[in-house]
């Protein structure tokens, strides 16, 4: 494949002509990138395992890591899941369409290649309005992040094509994405509820909804996203400024990234310095990784602020993006 076909489409009012279009490429077995609430996804036709292989193929994603399966409504629930537990039912009614996704019982019909050999699959309604077009189409699609495996997740097209272009068939671009987190993840398929990803729906949020506890799942030490940048978190004011005052006499071009703390802006601007606002949410922190990237800085200090104000799927992120 030479280039990624682009496809500029309306992100409230999406047009059919252009949802058609990427519904044929799919359907003939090519990989389309569409947009959702959260990031930008990879699509293949669930029922086409050779289709699903291209994923794992363009991304260098590992073979036994499972695929999120994207849908559109309720009854395509029925022809993936061979049980759909009262719990899920609520699940499904309170957070879909959202961030949430929820890995159920498997029928036998879904591929191994999409559960990754395990028993469960792992179902996601998305509330964008193209990727709910598109889906309605074509039918459920496996769509894990549309970016090389273990970097940042892409949050617009542009940030797609600079990790896959030539190697996925288009691109509908719809403009940036609003959560700019991925998915939160809950495992319903065995005895205890467990989370396996924070992400855009609070694990706060389920426990108020479920009235239970929710175990969390041991994810060991992540690996560092595949990127250039360096990010370095500082602790307090004093270590902030010991950190810049390092990195400035190093001679480094260095970024600084402050989450609600627009007073560090009165710093007297130094040339090779970039400042960075980080939303409270995390929305924008995979964009922040990537421009700073094109913008040739290696360096990404992260001001102090209060981790109570920060959701706990963004810690996760910054954790694993300042990881060695």
């Amino acid at each position: 494949m030479d280039k990624t076909e682009y496809l500029r489409v309306d992100a409230r009012n999406p047009e059919p002509a252009i949802i058609e279009q990427a519904a044929r490429l799919i359907r003939a077995g090519e990989l389309v990138a569409f947009p959702t609430e959260t990031v930008y996804g990879l699509g293949a036709d669930v029922s086409q395992p050779l289709a699903v292989e291209k994923i794992f193929l363009a991304k260098g994603r590992p073979a036994e890591s499972p695929l999120l399966v994207h849908i559109s409504n309720l009854n395509q629930v029925q022809k993936l899941t061979r049980e759909v537990p009262l719990m899920a039912r609520k699940l499904m009614e309170r957070f879909w369409p959202g961030p949430l996704s929820l890995i159920l019982p498997s029928l036998p019909a879904v591929p191994k290649i999409v559960r990754g050999g395990q028993s469960g699959v792992g179902l996601r309604m998305p509330s964008h309005p193209v990727a709910l077009a598109l889906i309605e189409v074509t039918g459920p699609l496996a769509a894990p992040s549309a970016n090389l495996y273990g970097r940042p997740s892409p949050t617009n097209a542009q940030h797609v094509l600079q990790d896959l272009d030539g190697k996925i068939a288009a691109v509908l671009d719809a403009g940036d994405t609003g959560a700019g987190l991925e998915s939160t993840i809950i495992d319903l398929s065995g005895e205890k509820y467990k989370v396996l990803r924070r992400g855009g729906t609070s694990v706060e949020e389920l426990e108020e909804f479920l009235g239970v506890k929710i175990e969390l799942a041991e994810v060991g030490d992540l690996p560092r996203y595949k990127t250039k940048v360096q990010v370095v978190i500082s602790d307090n004011k004093l270590d902030y400024e010991m950190k810049l005052n390092a990195f400035l006499a190093q001679g480094l071009a260095l970024g600084v990234v402050h989450i609600n703390n627009p007073s560090l802006h009165k710093i007297e601007k130094v040339k090779r310095i970039l400042y960075y606002s980080l939303s409270e949410s995390g929305m924008n922190l995979y964009s922040i990784l990537r421009e700073a990237e094109e913008n040739g800085i290696l360096t990404l200090l992260i001001a102090p602020f209060d981790q109570e104000q920060v959701g706990a799927a963004l810690m996760d992120r910054l954790r694993r993006a300042a990881s060695q």
